[in-house]
């Protein structure tokens, strides 16, 4: 059966307090956050744009929405997880929280906490059972998987390794601990530079496999213990020891799906998500720039169902320009792949009806 999709308009030159009545709007009409429970602790899981990033969610067009959360509960906080690559500001959780703070999200503006889940290094994860193709367990952000519930506030753009990033990535890498994040990415051996290495001894005594040694006050990597697992590249605090980005794209869409997997079995599906199809760039939040856009702004979606909400987006997008404008900036990535295979897992249907409020 296909899964309602609501849509309010937006325009390029919409100031903040449009977009912000709009929402409140679209919120109204949908009933996105009907399955919000009095008391519930309810992450709201969003990206706060990497430092010089213009194009992520805005904190002044979520007040209204807040307003509507405080009235079922007051235990709701905005949330997200360290990042795997060290030269972003949201690599640790004080760093992170600065960032967050900076970009708007901070107690004084808008009346609610901000947790990074998965701790100060990103260390902090719970193991949730999900038994499927590629993972038997995934390593959710503890203080997401203690959620009673999350709402995940997600800005479409493209994606250098995904093609499309919608819900599902925001759900499946963005709830995923640093660690869990190396388990989708890669799963081999990490790349060395020995001329980063400081002889810390961080990696060797956090090392699961005993894998790790020092010699010459230098990192040594037995590749034949080695388990994959990411804990080294996690806990360096320098250049030395990094992800080597050689999972092939399906593989690794697949690999994000069964994440989103276990953030959703995590809260026993008690999500809502609302897609923001303004300032769409080629590339994701992550990165530390202005980017221009690939497409006119076009308006914010509401729905209770994952897969649809991604799938009303991306076609809402490519109609505007009559192409797949993901497979023209990323020809190499079949980005639907994430689609079919979060659809195959019953987390939702890509078919749709969209209703205009």
């Amino acid at each position: 059966m296909a899964s309602d999709v609501f849509m309010v308009k937006v325009k390029n030159d919409d100031p903040d307090s449009v977009i912000a009545q709009k929402l409140n709007t679209l919120v109204d009409a949908s009933g996105v956050l009907g399955y919000l429970q009095k008391g519930d602790y309810t992450g709201i899981k969003i990206h706060f744009g990497e430092e010089g990033n213009t194009g992520h969610i805005k904190a002044d067009w979520l007040k209204g929405l807040i307003e509507r959360l405080q009235r079922v509960t007051d235990n709701i906080f905005f949330t997200d997880t360290n990042v795997l690559y060290k030269q972003s500001k949201r690599t640790n959780a004080v760093d992170h929280l600065k960032l967050a703070y900076s970009h708007g999200f901070n107690f004084q503006e808008m009346n609610v906490p901000v947790i990074i889940a998965d701790g100060l290094w990103g260390r902090n994860y719970t193991d949730v059972e999900i038994n499927k193709k590629r993972f038997s367990k995934v390593k959710i952000a503890s203080d997401i998987a203690d959620c009673d519930s999350l709402l995940a506030l997600t800005h479409i753009t493209g994606h250098i390794m995904t093609g499309f990033a919608g819900a599902i990535k925001n759900l499946g890498m963005g709830c995923a601990s640093r660690r869990g994040k190396f388990e989708q990415h890669c799963g081999i051996v990490p790349d060395f530079n020995p001329a980063e290495c400081i002889g810390c001894g961080l990696c060797a005594s956090n090392c699961p496999a005993d894998a790790i040694t020092l010699f010459k006050e230098k990192a040594k990597i037995d590749e034949a213990k080695c388990i994959g697992c990411g804990e080294c590249v996690v806990v360096c605090k320098t250049e030395a020891l990094n992800a080597k980005w050689s999972e092939t794209l399906a593989n690794l869409q697949e690999k994000m799906v069964e994440y989103a997997c276990g953030a959703v079995k995590a809260v026993d599906r008690k999500i809502g998500y609302i897609n923001f199809l303004t300032d769409i760039t080629r590339d994701c939040d992550c990165l530390a720039k202005d980017e221009p856009r690939i497409v006119e702004d076009v308006g914010i979606l509401a729905s209770n169902d994952l897969v649809s909400i991604d799938s009303a987006s991306a076609e809402i997008l490519n109609s505007l320009r009559g192409k797949d404008i993901f497979r023209q900036e990323y020809p190499q990535i079949d980005w639907s792949v994430q689609l079919r295979y979060a659809a195959s897992l019953g987390l939702g249907e890509t078919d749709y009806k969209l209703r205009m409020v």
